[in-house]
Protein backbone atom coordinates (compact mmCIF):
# COMPACT_ATOMS: atom_id res chain seq x y z
CA UNK A 1 0.00 0.00 0.00
CA UNK A 2 2.36 2.24 0.88
CA UNK A 3 4.53 1.43 -2.26
CA UNK A 4 1.76 2.19 -4.46
CA UNK A 5 1.17 5.74 -2.36
CA UNK A 6 4.43 6.88 -3.45
CA UNK A 7 4.13 5.14 -7.06
CA UNK A 8 1.17 7.64 -7.60
CA UNK A 9 2.82 10.48 -6.15
CA UNK A 10 5.67 10.22 -7.99
CA UNK A 11 3.14 9.59 -11.08
CA UNK A 12 1.38 13.05 -9.63
CA UNK A 13 5.11 14.99 -8.98
CA UNK A 14 6.22 14.30 -12.60
CA UNK A 15 2.65 15.45 -13.88
CA UNK A 16 2.72 18.84 -11.62
CA UNK A 17 6.70 19.12 -13.38
CA UNK A 18 5.60 18.81 -16.85
CA UNK A 19 2.54 20.61 -16.40
CA UNK A 20 5.13 23.81 -14.86
CA UNK A 21 7.57 23.22 -17.50
CA UNK A 22 4.68 23.43 -20.79
CA UNK A 23 3.30 26.72 -18.54
CA UNK A 24 6.73 28.01 -17.95
CA UNK A 25 7.60 27.43 -22.06
CA UNK A 26 4.16 28.90 -22.98
CA UNK A 27 5.00 32.12 -20.80
CA UNK A 28 8.66 32.46 -22.29
CA UNK A 29 7.11 31.85 -25.60
CA UNK A 30 3.91 34.87 -25.68
CA UNK A 31 6.68 37.39 -23.95
CA UNK A 32 8.94 36.38 -26.56
CA UNK A 33 5.81 37.52 -29.06
CA UNK A 34 4.95 40.56 -27.31
CA UNK A 35 8.55 41.42 -27.56
CA UNK A 36 8.66 40.73 -31.30
CA UNK A 37 5.36 42.62 -31.98
CA UNK A 38 6.70 45.59 -30.05
CA UNK A 39 9.72 45.41 -31.93
CA UNK A 40 8.52 45.97 -35.27
CA UNK A 41 6.34 48.60 -33.82
CA UNK A 42 9.52 49.83 -33.09
CA UNK A 43 10.70 50.07 -36.57
CA UNK A 44 9.48 51.82 -39.94
CA UNK A 45 11.10 54.42 -42.31
CA UNK A 46 14.84 55.11 -41.94
CA UNK A 47 15.62 57.26 -39.29
CA UNK A 48 19.08 58.42 -40.19
CA UNK A 49 18.82 61.36 -42.67
CA UNK A 50 21.07 63.72 -44.59
CA UNK A 51 24.65 62.57 -44.91
CA UNK A 52 25.10 59.33 -43.60
CA UNK A 53 28.28 58.46 -44.15
CA UNK A 54 29.61 57.51 -40.80
CA UNK A 55 33.48 56.42 -42.44
CA UNK A 56 35.11 55.78 -38.97
CA UNK A 57 32.05 53.76 -37.66
CA UNK A 58 31.13 51.80 -40.76
CA UNK A 59 34.72 50.56 -41.67
CA UNK A 60 34.81 49.39 -37.84
CA UNK A 61 32.22 47.41 -37.78
CA UNK A 62 32.58 46.06 -41.22
CA UNK A 63 36.20 44.81 -40.21
CA UNK A 64 35.05 43.91 -36.55
CA UNK A 65 37.03 45.86 -35.50
CA UNK A 66 36.93 48.05 -31.85
CA UNK A 67 34.56 50.87 -31.77
CA UNK A 68 34.18 53.88 -29.43
CA UNK A 69 31.09 55.95 -29.06
CA UNK A 70 30.46 58.91 -27.24
CA UNK A 71 26.23 59.60 -26.53
CA UNK A 72 26.54 63.57 -25.04
CA UNK A 73 23.53 65.38 -24.24
CA UNK A 74 20.80 66.14 -21.36
CA UNK A 75 18.26 63.68 -19.54
CA UNK A 76 17.20 61.60 -22.20
CA UNK A 77 20.56 60.35 -22.59
CA UNK A 78 21.71 60.31 -19.35
CA UNK A 79 18.22 57.64 -18.93
CA UNK A 80 15.92 59.77 -16.47
CA UNK A 81 12.73 58.21 -16.72
CA UNK A 82 13.98 54.66 -17.23
CA UNK A 83 14.55 51.67 -14.62
CA UNK A 84 18.06 50.85 -14.29
CA UNK A 85 21.24 52.60 -16.03
CA UNK A 86 21.19 49.58 -18.28
CA UNK A 87 17.68 50.89 -20.21
CA UNK A 88 19.04 54.24 -21.05
CA UNK A 89 19.18 54.20 -24.69
CA UNK A 90 23.49 54.44 -24.66
CA UNK A 91 23.68 50.54 -22.80
CA UNK A 92 20.55 49.51 -24.74
CA UNK A 93 22.43 50.31 -27.81
CA UNK A 94 25.98 49.24 -26.82
CA UNK A 95 23.83 45.53 -26.40
CA UNK A 96 22.03 46.00 -29.11
CA UNK A 97 25.28 46.46 -31.56
CA UNK A 98 27.07 43.66 -30.07
CA UNK A 99 24.12 41.36 -30.63
CA UNK A 100 24.86 42.35 -34.51
CA UNK A 101 28.50 42.51 -34.50
CA UNK A 102 29.76 40.08 -31.79
CA UNK A 103 33.36 40.22 -33.23
CA UNK A 104 33.55 43.38 -32.54
CA UNK A 105 34.89 45.56 -29.04
CA UNK A 106 32.14 47.99 -28.99
CA UNK A 107 32.28 50.89 -25.96
CA UNK A 108 29.24 53.55 -25.64
CA UNK A 109 29.95 55.88 -22.87
CA UNK A 110 26.95 57.68 -21.58
CA UNK A 111 28.07 61.66 -21.08
CA UNK A 112 24.47 62.69 -20.71
CA UNK A 113 23.70 65.46 -17.82
CA UNK A 114 20.33 66.34 -17.34
CA UNK A 115 19.13 69.45 -17.72
CA UNK A 116 21.71 70.65 -19.92
CA UNK A 117 21.19 73.49 -22.43
CA UNK A 118 23.30 73.20 -25.57
CA UNK A 119 26.49 75.65 -24.23
CA UNK A 120 26.35 73.43 -20.99
CA UNK A 121 27.24 70.17 -23.83
CA UNK A 122 29.48 71.86 -25.51
CA UNK A 123 31.42 73.50 -22.85
CA UNK A 124 32.18 69.70 -21.93
CA UNK A 125 33.48 68.53 -25.11
CA UNK A 126 37.21 68.19 -24.46
CA UNK A 127 36.49 66.24 -20.63
CA UNK A 128 33.88 64.24 -21.91
CA UNK A 129 34.18 63.89 -25.68
CA UNK A 130 37.45 64.18 -27.00
CA UNK A 131 39.30 62.68 -24.18
CA UNK A 132 37.38 59.72 -25.06
CA UNK A 133 38.68 59.99 -28.28
CA UNK A 134 35.57 58.68 -29.95
CA UNK A 135 35.10 57.52 -33.20
CA UNK A 136 31.29 58.28 -33.49
CA UNK A 137 29.40 60.81 -31.32
CA UNK A 138 25.44 60.59 -30.60
CA UNK A 139 24.80 64.54 -29.78
CA UNK A 140 21.24 64.84 -28.94
CA UNK A 141 20.21 68.53 -27.77
CA UNK A 142 17.74 71.21 -28.21
CA UNK A 143 14.74 69.56 -26.25
CA UNK A 144 15.91 71.86 -23.04
CA UNK A 145 16.61 74.29 -25.17
CA UNK A 146 13.26 75.07 -26.47
CA UNK A 147 11.93 74.37 -22.87
CA UNK A 148 13.93 76.62 -21.58
CA UNK A 149 13.79 79.60 -24.79
CA UNK A 150 17.28 80.08 -25.66
CA UNK A 151 17.14 82.30 -28.79
CA UNK A 152 17.35 80.43 -31.94
CA UNK A 153 19.77 82.49 -33.64
CA UNK A 154 22.48 81.55 -30.15
CA UNK A 155 21.12 78.16 -30.50
CA UNK A 156 22.05 77.74 -34.02
CA UNK A 157 25.41 79.96 -33.73
CA UNK A 158 25.96 77.07 -30.59
CA UNK A 159 24.95 74.25 -32.79
CA UNK A 160 27.09 75.37 -35.90
CA UNK A 161 30.33 75.77 -33.65
CA UNK A 162 29.60 72.29 -32.09
CA UNK A 163 29.46 70.57 -35.17
CA UNK A 164 32.42 71.78 -36.47
CA UNK A 165 34.35 71.20 -33.62
CA UNK A 166 33.56 67.53 -33.58
CA UNK A 167 33.89 67.60 -37.35
CA UNK A 168 37.52 69.28 -37.13
CA UNK A 169 38.61 66.11 -35.42
CA UNK A 170 37.65 64.22 -37.84
CA UNK A 171 34.86 62.46 -35.70
CA UNK A 172 31.93 60.95 -36.99
CA UNK A 173 28.29 62.67 -35.76
CA UNK A 174 25.17 62.07 -35.47
CA UNK A 175 22.89 64.74 -34.40
CA UNK A 176 20.07 63.65 -32.15
CA UNK A 177 16.54 65.64 -32.13
CA UNK A 178 14.13 66.40 -29.32
CA UNK A 179 11.93 63.42 -29.43
CA UNK A 180 8.28 64.12 -29.73
CA UNK A 181 6.58 64.99 -26.07
CA UNK A 182 4.16 67.36 -24.60
CA UNK A 183 6.40 69.38 -22.75
CA UNK A 184 8.60 69.86 -25.83
CA UNK A 185 5.55 70.70 -28.51
CA UNK A 186 3.80 73.17 -25.66
CA UNK A 187 7.23 75.21 -25.94
CA UNK A 188 6.97 78.42 -27.65
CA UNK A 189 8.16 78.13 -31.43
CA UNK A 190 9.67 74.22 -31.01
CA UNK A 191 10.12 73.49 -34.74
CA UNK A 192 12.18 76.42 -35.49
CA UNK A 193 14.73 73.95 -33.42
CA UNK A 194 13.97 70.98 -35.01
CA UNK A 195 14.15 73.19 -38.61
CA UNK A 196 17.93 74.76 -37.22
CA UNK A 197 19.32 71.47 -36.22
CA UNK A 198 18.02 69.73 -39.97
CA UNK A 199 19.93 72.77 -41.94
CA UNK A 200 22.89 73.07 -39.61
CA UNK A 201 23.54 69.14 -40.00
CA UNK A 202 23.34 69.49 -43.60
CA UNK A 203 25.46 72.32 -43.93
CA UNK A 204 28.00 70.18 -41.56
CA UNK A 205 27.47 67.18 -43.97
CA UNK A 206 26.53 65.19 -40.63
CA UNK A 207 24.14 62.66 -40.26
CA UNK A 208 20.47 63.06 -38.31
CA UNK A 209 18.45 61.11 -36.48
CA UNK A 210 15.30 62.80 -36.67
CA UNK A 211 13.85 61.14 -33.08
CA UNK A 212 10.96 63.49 -33.52
CA UNK A 213 9.18 61.39 -35.97
CA UNK A 214 9.04 58.23 -34.75
CA UNK A 215 8.49 58.71 -31.02
CA UNK A 216 5.74 61.09 -32.33
CA UNK A 217 4.32 57.58 -34.16
CA UNK A 218 5.40 55.46 -31.32
CA UNK A 219 3.21 57.87 -28.38
CA UNK A 220 0.16 57.21 -30.63
CA UNK A 221 0.18 53.39 -31.60
CA UNK A 222 -1.92 52.06 -28.81
CA UNK A 223 0.05 48.66 -29.07
CA UNK A 224 2.42 50.87 -26.75
CA UNK A 225 -0.67 51.52 -24.82
CA UNK A 226 0.83 49.15 -21.62
CA UNK A 227 3.85 49.75 -22.19
CA UNK A 228 4.11 53.67 -23.00
CA UNK A 229 7.07 55.13 -25.07
CA UNK A 230 7.08 58.23 -22.32
CA UNK A 231 6.42 58.33 -18.75
CA UNK A 232 4.09 60.18 -16.88
CA UNK A 233 5.52 63.75 -17.08
CA UNK A 234 4.98 63.90 -20.93
CA UNK A 235 8.52 64.51 -21.95
CA UNK A 236 11.26 61.97 -21.06
CA UNK A 237 11.52 58.37 -22.59
CA UNK A 238 10.60 54.95 -20.73
CA UNK A 239 12.32 51.56 -20.84
CA UNK A 240 10.10 50.94 -23.62
CA UNK A 241 11.17 54.79 -25.46
CA UNK A 242 14.80 53.97 -24.87
CA UNK A 243 14.66 50.54 -26.10
CA UNK A 244 12.96 51.47 -29.62
CA UNK A 245 15.57 54.37 -29.70
CA UNK A 246 18.44 52.08 -29.37
CA UNK A 247 16.82 49.27 -31.74
CA UNK A 248 16.00 51.99 -34.45
CA UNK A 249 19.45 53.11 -34.54
CA UNK A 250 21.52 49.87 -34.50
CA UNK A 251 18.98 48.18 -36.98
CA UNK A 252 20.28 51.53 -39.19
CA UNK A 253 23.71 51.39 -38.80
CA UNK A 254 24.22 47.55 -39.57
CA UNK A 255 21.91 48.31 -42.64
CA UNK A 256 24.52 51.03 -43.37
CA UNK A 257 27.40 48.61 -42.73
CA UNK A 258 25.68 45.69 -44.68
CA UNK A 259 26.32 48.36 -47.89
CA UNK A 260 29.81 48.42 -49.68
Amino acid sequence: MIQEIRRRLGLGGKIQLWSGCLLAAAIIMVSHHAAAIEDNRCRGDSILVGHPALPRTLTALRRHGPLTVVAIGSSSTQGYGSTTPSQAYPAQLSAQLKLRFPQSAIHVHNKGVGGENIGDMINRFSKDVFAEKPDLVIWQTGTNDAINQVPIAQFRTLLIHGLRELRSRRIDVILMTPQYAPQFTEAVGYADYLTVMAASAAAAKVAVFDRFEPTKRWYGDQHFAERPILTKDGLHLSDMGYHCTALVLADRLAALAAKR
